[in-house]
């Protein structure tokens, strides 16, 4: 009897089958999962070559044993042919088997990344939470609103991929290096920086830099009045994507959506709150949002903002459903109402 007409005698080859669509099936959910939990990427990358590393076993484990009726049973070897010559037989079918796979994920799709400035992909940025530099501590959820701000601008940016913010703010107080962080991010550049507010003015001090080598591809520090602020967000937002050589996807400035620095600074607070996931942050966050629409009732990201901090009390609150996702669909509507284009977001 021929070596394959034993492998197929063996199921090896309906083994190998059923091992590769339950290790699709895994990949199918350890990427969302893993993206869920704010996981870095290479956590699917040590997913997909223990999945690889299987094939091989498994090639080995149907041919030593068999299924019938149930029951596991040793096979019964076969006469004249070589331990040795068998088991590089197996290893080899198993590494064939695992070859294309592996093949497109470590070859084929990340060759066809976009490449820019040295042969990196420079077309992705993760920005770090600014850090908070002003004297009062309090201030941090000034900072991290300018972080917030910063990320909404440069997703407008024509053919540049910005690292959610969940995934940037997961390294917020670490000491982590910033090749690591573009590894785990799967980014080329890096934008930090800090944020300084003393009364009415406020400095804002921003480096890019890239991932690849810790180059310093860009910096500039801003210093502006604290009711220019809209502009500053612009002005940086702007200056960033010029130093990656990229345009804007529109050509005006994007407007801000209250002319009100009193509101747009409890809006940056009740986001500050909304971001702790606590039943009193919530609480604190839906009452910040509340003063920011009686600031300006047509602010609307302060009616969105509402919406996700009522909505989401459902998971960490004792709540009435009914009654949270009643308002929490008439703020979406309001905001949707005020500004259409939050549909997009």
């Amino acid at each position: 009897m021929s070596l394959i007409a034993e492998l197929q005698r063996r199921r090896v080859f309906r083994a190998l089958v059923g091992y590769g669509i339950a290790a699709f099936a895994v990949l199918q959910i350890v990427e969302p999962v893993m993206h869920g939990l704010h996981w870095p990427d290479a956590v699917l990358t040590y997913f997909v070559v223990a999945l690889a590393i299987g094939f091989p076993f498994v090639v080995s484990l149907a041919w030593i044993f068999d299924v019938d009726q149930g029951r596991i049973g040793r096979t019964a070897p076969v006469a004249g042919q070589g331990g040795a010559r068998i088991a590089l037989v197996l290893v080899g079918t198993g590494l064939l088997a695992a070859a294309p796979g592996s093949i497109w994920y470590f070859y084929v799709r990340r060759v066809h990344e976009p490449t820019g400035l040295h042969g990196a992909r420079v077309a992705s940025i993760a920005v770090l939470p600014f850090v908070n530099m002003s004297s009062d501590r309090e201030n941090e959820y000034f900072s991290d609103g300018i972080t917030e701000e910063v990320i909404n601008a440069l997703a407008n940016v024509e053919g540049l991929r910005v690292s959610p913010r969940t995934s940037s703010f997961a390294f917020k107080g670490r000491d982590v290096g910033v090749r690591k962080i573009g590894e785990d991010l799967n980014v080329a550049t890096v934008l930090e920086g800090s944020v300084r507010r003393e009364g009415a003015r406020v400095r804002v001090s921003a480096q890019l830099v890239s991932a690849a080598d810790g180059d310093h591809l860009w910096s500039k520090t801003y210093d502006r009045e604290l009711n220019g602020i809209f502009a500053l967000e612009d002005e940086l937002a702007r200056s960033i994507a010029e130093a990656l050589r990229h345009k804007l996807v529109r050509e005006e400035a994007p407007h801000p959506s209250t002319a009100s620095v009193e509101a747009h600074d409890l809006y940056l607070r009740g986001r500050y709150f909304w971001n702790k996931r606590s039943p009193e942050g919530l609480r604190k966050a839906a009452d910040l949002f509340e003063q920011a629409i009686g600031r300006d009732p047509r602010y609307a990201i302060a009616w969105a903002g509402l919406a996700d901090a009522t909505a989401i009390r459902v998971e960490y609150d004792e709540v009435r459903v009914s009654d949270v996702i009643s308002k929490a669909r008439q703020c979406v509507l309001r905001a949707l109402e005020l500004d259409p284009e939050l549909a997009e977001a």
